[in-house]
């Protein structure tokens, strides 16, 4: 069994800032399955979105909250592999956030139903397919982590969320989820 990774002994406020967003707010230091940590951290904030946005502007919300992940899932990953070895350090979950989040894009798509009628159902749902996708990583995604820096980190997270997204419509479509 590997011992989570030790916080890097950082000085400027920006890198600070970096390595903290990519551990996802410490939920990379988990001790056991961090990507799995980071994985629930963005189920939370779904639910928590998904609880508190009205349904008429959830979709636009949701984009927006996408793009900045993607944003900050970048940043604070090329942030973060500056202080630890390896292609991709374990502690760096951001990219399982943003890729947990783009797996519940497929609702947008799959829904005619206003989102909130999906329910539990649809977020262990897209947990699990997500976790799959991650963990198997099906042509493309694992060719992707062989991009150099935060692409090869955020690339193959992006893609199985994408391959979930496809899983949950076709589920939503097939009547599974209802």
């Amino acid at each position: 069994m590997t011992s989570a990774p030790r916080a890097p002994d950082m000085t400027t406020p920006g890198l600070r800032v970096g390595v903290l967003l990519a551990t996802g707010l410490g939920l990379g230091y988990a001790p056991m399955a961090p990507g799995t940590a980071g994985s629930l951290g963005s189920v939370a904030l779904f639910v928590l979105a998904q609880w508190s946005v009205p349904a008429v502007s959830f979709p636009f919300v949701y984009l927006i909250a996408l793009v900045a992940l993607c944003v900050v899932a970048w940043w604070s990953t090329e942030q973060a592999l500056r202080h630890w070895p390896g292609k991709d350090p374990q502690a760096v979950v951001i990219d399982e956030i943003v890729g947990q989040w783009v797996s519940y894009g497929g609702l947008l798509v799959a829904a005619a139903p206003p989102l909130a009628a999906a329910g539990w159902k649809y977020v262990v749902a897209g947990f699990i397919l997500f976790r799959a996708f991650d963990v198997l990583k099906p042509f493309p995604i694992r060719r992707s982590e062989c991009l150099p820096g935060a692409a090869g980190v955020v690339m193959d997270d992006l893609l199985a969320g994408i391959y979930a997204a496809a899983g949950l419509v076709l589920l939503a479509w097939t009547g599974w989820l209802s």
